[in-house]
């Protein structure tokens, strides 16, 4: 397995986090969460990095909303939803269920204070 893949153990962080529900929820979905997605992409020698594999790279999506970060990447990117390359996941705030939080990669949820991440 390379880094880039989610172990079974980070997978089941991140469903444990959303609760089985898309953590993107564009348009206001409430869909179950079923792909991964990586908010650093990993292309571009994100793959080699270690952190690529961990819970705070890693958001539970449905289909369509995963589609929607990928196809819409300066909001995702507004919204945490993408991270740049080089950068660590874990300290890119996420826009999440209506507020900004920071992940991490034992699958915890850190809120950010209000003004900091928009």
């Amino acid at each position: 397995m390379s880094v880039s893949q989610f172990s079974d153990v980070v997978k089941a962080r991140v469903m444990t986090r959303s609760g089985g529900f898309c953590e993107v929820r564009a348009a206001g979905c409430w869909d179950e969460g079923s792909q991964l997605h990586h908010r650093r992409a990993r292309g571009m020698g994100g793959s080699r990095d270690p952190r690529s594999g961990g819970a705070a790279n890693a958001l539970s999506v449905c289909l369509p909303c995963h589609a929607h970060a990928e196809s819409n990447r300066d909001e995702a990117r507004d919204m945490g939803w993408l991270v740049r390359q080089g950068v660590d996941p874990a300290v890119v705030p996420v826009f999440r269920y209506r507020r900004w939080v920071l992940l991490d990669d034992n699958g915890g949820i850190t809120p950010v204070p209000s003004g900091v991440a928009s």
